[in-house]
């Protein structure tokens, strides 16, 4: 059996393959997903910084939540807070959670979220990015 003839149509299907593979794990993991709120220049630098500071470690790489609470749906919402109390998540309250994270716990999460050093515009894109994520519907 010749097997240098068949290596052309190898390396083919082996590229095919490949091909698909990354086009597909790009969907499955949200590249390309035209469903996904359109970002601003801000939203995505704080979109970038979440994962480069660690944020989405608990908040989630899409800010879906997990350890932390949802970024998806937050701008505007009322949250409760651990003493029982309810506030909107408006800008404010935001800066002031990203902050000083001990300022304002979350009910039901238990886990605090650690101090962190972002300075005043890294958390301005911060900000930005949960704004953008408003019109997501968490865990959709």
């Amino acid at each position: 059996m010749n097997t240098e003839s068949n290596r052309p149509a190898r390396r083919w299907m082996c590229g095919a393959l490949i091909t698909s593979s990354l086009i597909l794990g790009a969907a499955a993991c949200g590249g390309g997903d035209a469903s996904g709120p359109e970002l601003s220049a801000a939203g995505e630098r704080g979109k970038s910084l979440s994962s480069s500071s660690g944020c989405a470690g608990c908040h989630g790489t899409d800010g879906q939540g997990g350890v932390g609470p949802t970024w998806q749906g937050l701008a505007g919402a009322e949250v409760e807070l651990a003493d029982g109390t309810m506030v909107v998540a408006d800008e404010e309250y935001l800066i002031r959670a990203i902050k000083e994270p001990s300022a304002d716990l979350r009910a039901d999460y238990p886990v605090q979220m650690p101090r962190n050093n972002l300075d005043d515009e890294q958390v301005a894109d911060i900000v930005a990015y949960i704004n953008d994520l408003a019109a997501v519907t968490p865990g959709g």
